[in-house]
């Protein structure tokens, strides 16, 4: 707790700094769509060239060639989302649209089977949301997939935000030392 207490000041200073970038990129989403696609192009890529390099530091290992296809896979599709980034928006796009579609039906059947709980239709409730969400994106497809993912970032950022400003105002203030 004490830790928490010395960086209270820090919590709260990120929060509203997560926050109001969640609402610039809620107001931008066709920006911070783009940037989000650019960041996890450019994660690929360097994800890729660090396990390249360490596949060939350890040349002499059993698992060579497998650790060498896969980084091989990081580095072409990060480059493909940093130099296609129109095409990596759509593909991003349909992947959520597919995760949002299962990840509903994943629910649905979850809250069903908790049903002798209470509090069950919670999870009723958020898989449909999911299967709404899918719904959204899907049919204002494909106009869709250019502010959908920078929406989505931003309104993720905003609770995120949100979260640390409440956590940092609920921790108690370091007391002052007395001289």
């Amino acid at each position: 707790m004490e830790l928490l207490q010395n960086q209270r000041n820090l919590l709260l200073f990120e929060g509203i700094i997560f926050t109001l970038l969640g609402f610039l990129a809620v107001a931008l989403p066709g920006i911070s769509t783009l940037s989000t696609e650019l960041f996890i192009g450019w994660l690929l890529f360097f994800s890729g060239c660090v396990q390249l390099y360490r596949t060939f530091k350890t040349r002499g290992a059993t698992s060579f060639w497998g650790s060498f296809l896969i980084s091989l896979v990081y580095i072409i599709f990060g480059l493909l989302l940093v130099f296609y980034p129109v095409a990596g928006i759509f593909s991003l796009t349909i992947m959520l649209t597919i995760f949002f579609v299962l990840e509903g039906i994943a629910k649905i059947i979850l809250g069903l089977q908790l049903r002798p709980f209470r509090n069950w239709g919670w999870f009723l409730l958020n898989g449909v949301l999911a299967l709404v969400l899918a719904y959204i994106i899907w049919s204002g497809w494909p106009g869709s997939a250019f502010w959908v993912i920078g929406l989505l970032v931003g309104i993720n950022m905003i609770f995120f935000g949100i979260s640390l400003i409440f956590l940092a105002l609920s921790i108690p203030k370091s007391p002052t030392p007395t001289p």
